[in-house]
């Protein structure tokens, strides 16, 4: 968690350098919003199998500055449903069988690059580093009923701490603004809950609409 801390560090530090030395493009910011869906799953050294993907809803608002004709730095503020299950255990005999149901306000930082391809469409592809607050946990242990994740062996829920990569087609339309069709993977870097040792992986399959 110390190397993560210190990539967030290096990371702000870097944004903050940037906008300063860009301020004059901060006339060139925009806003939107996002609406998808998830496709999520477990994984860890606590899931000895996984099982199948969870789906949920993803959607919220997002600001951006341009750095450049091609470069921008977008800040998002979402709402995202996560989870999955899996077996935990070291042979079919002993294994048990974990569901999770997640929810939390998601905050991705990335930095884009847009190239055009000719008037009005652009390729698209971006990385960065995402903070997702926990809202809701409810977790299954053994085929029981679904509690909240606390009052489980499990533990109660964490920050998620991830690594989002992505890209998709921007289509400029003759008002200025923009939609975007967009995928992206999210490595989760952190667990997800305080006494196990289980991580999220998530699809995201996303439609953005830019204001001009």
């Amino acid at each position: 968690m110390n190397t993560l801390t210190h990539l967030v560090r290096g990371l702000v530090a870097t944004l903050l350098l940037v906008f300063a030395v860009t301020s004059p493009a901060l006339a060139q910011s925009r806003a939107g919003l996002t609406l998808g869906a998830t496709a999520s799953e477990l994984h860890g050294d606590f899931i000895t199998v996984r099982g199948d993907s969870k789906w949920g809803f993803y959607g919220g608002g997002f600001g951006e500055v341009a750095v450049g004709d091609v470069l921008a730095l977008n800040l998002g503020v979402n709402y995202a449903q996560k989870g999955g299950s899996g077996l935990t255990g070291t042979g079919l005999l002993d294994a048990e069988r974990v569901e999770l149901d997640l929810s939390y306000i998601e905050l991705p930082l990335l930095v884009e690059l847009t190239l055009p391809l000719g008037a009005n469409w652009g390729l698209m592809a971006y990385g960065g580093i995402s903070g997702a607050f926990n809202t809701n946990c409810k977790a299954s242990l053994g085929g029981s009923s679904k509690e909240s994740c606390k009052d489980t062996a499990l533990g109660g829920a964490k920050t998620e701490w991830g690594l989002p990569v992505g890209g998709g087609l921007s289509y400029t339309l003759e008002n200025g603004e923009s939609v975007v069709f967009e995928a992206r993977y999210t490595w989760g870097q952190s667990d997800v809950v305080a006494n196990a040792n289980i991580k999220n992986g998530a699809w995201y399959f996303l439609i953005r609409l830019v204001g001009s």
